[in-house]
């Protein structure tokens, strides 16, 4: 398949920037859950908002080309992160130069939506068989509520596979993704009266290196010691780790530096399970008509990778029992200050889906 640039025109671009124009801060979906599920009814699925707690709602909407053959799902979240401090182009404004669409949440990832509607609708019009699934979740940047919920509902119980648009560019696609963890950490001194801020600095130096410290705190007074600290760790589960076990490993390095600091380490609580990793085994149907549509509509295979930032996909993998990969579009400065999306790579992106589409449903 060539560049088609008609199609970039007339209809990937007016809906990304419409997608990057409606804040969608996590918490705050309902607007934009409205503009996609009015977009998907106008174009002949059958949509369903269901509610999420503390969210907007979660986009389920599909079509049925026949009773017989599979179901493949296309993933995608609504949501985006709070805008920073340092925009060069207002982040909901959507803004153009040199071929990259500027604005908050434009890769991470309404550039992906955007391809996801946009095949959708061209997927739609096909004489194929069985069904295609179009999920977008809100919630997925703080607890993943959405496809949490999703998930326990049993909606997704027939889904075959699936292919999430999160951007990867399309040189790479994952078939795995590593888990997540977090754990908090209360350390007091204790009767030996130690400022535990020390025994604290002690224990982070130890740390190996896939924890990573989001939080520290601890102490009030200018002029006093600190009775108390709390840090909040963040650890990659890699293939085949089990956070317990890490936990346990944490416990066991406050004793083998002999810190004399009291420290109680837990599981963080959160409404949702921690996600554990996967790998989709790299000959799985779902793999092969990916590889297949890349190469079709850009003349390469991508290379096929462990990503290294979980995220719903585990739960889809995990809890549903639905194998998923990752291909999307490229863009940049995510989670920060003037984010951008390849125009060009996000049309790719939507043909890409297209053919995976034709392939696996035919």
């Amino acid at each position: 398949m060539k560049f088609n640039q008609k199609i970039f025109l007339n209809e990937i671009l007016p809906t990304l920037k419409k997608l990057v124009s409606i804040p969608s801060v996590n918490g705050n979906e309902h607007k934009i859950a409205d503009y996609v599920a009015k977009y998907l009814s106008k174009v002949g699925f059958k949509v369903e908002k269901i509610p999420v707690t503390g969210c907007g709602p979660t986009v389920f909407a599909q079509h049925k080309f026949g009773p017989k053959g599979l179901n493949l799902l296309f993933y995608g979240h609504l949501d985006t992160v709070k805008p920073t401090d340092g925009w060069r182009y207002p982040p909901f404004k959507p803004t153009i130069k040199h071929g990259l669409l500027y604005g908050l949440g434009a890769c991470d990832m309404k550039g992906g939506v955007a391809a996801i509607l946009t095949a959708a609708k061209k997927i739609k019009k096909m004489g194929l068989k069985g069904s295609l699934t179009v999920l977008l979740v809100s919630d997925e940047e703080l607890y993943s509520r959405g496809c949490f919920g999703l998930i326990r509902s049993g909606k997704l119980k027939n889904v075959d596979a699936a292919i999430s648009a999160e951007p990867t560019g399309l040189g790479r696609m994952e078939i795995g993704k590593v888990g997540r963890i977090v754990y908090e950490v209360w350390v007091n001194g204790g009767k030996f009266k130690v400022n535990p801020i020390i025994d604290v600095s002690k224990f982070i130096l130890n740390l190996k290196n896939d924890l990573t410290v989001l939080a520290l705190g601890g102490g009030e007074e200018f002029l006093s010691k600190p009775n108390s600290c709390r840090i909040i760790l963040d650890k990659k589960l890699k293939l085949g780790e089990d956070g317990r076990i890490v936990l346990n490993q944490l416990k066991n390095l406050v004793f083998k530096l002999g810190l004399k600091s009291r420290f109680k380490i837990k599981i963080f609580r959160r409404p949702t399970p921690y996600m554990k990793p996967y790998m989709v085994n790299k000959k799985h149907r779902i793999v092969k008509v990916l590889e297949e549509a890349c190469f079709k509509v850009k003349g390469f295979k991508p290379r096929k990778v462990l990503g290294l930032w979980a995220g719903d996909e585990n739960y889809l993998v995990k809890e549903a029992n639905i194998p998923t990969v990752v291909l999307g579009p490229e863009g940049g400065n995510v989670h920060t200050a003037n984010e951008y999306v390849k125009l060009s790579s996000v049309v790719d992106t939507a043909n890409i889906y297209v053919e995976a589409a034709k392939l696996f449903l035919s």
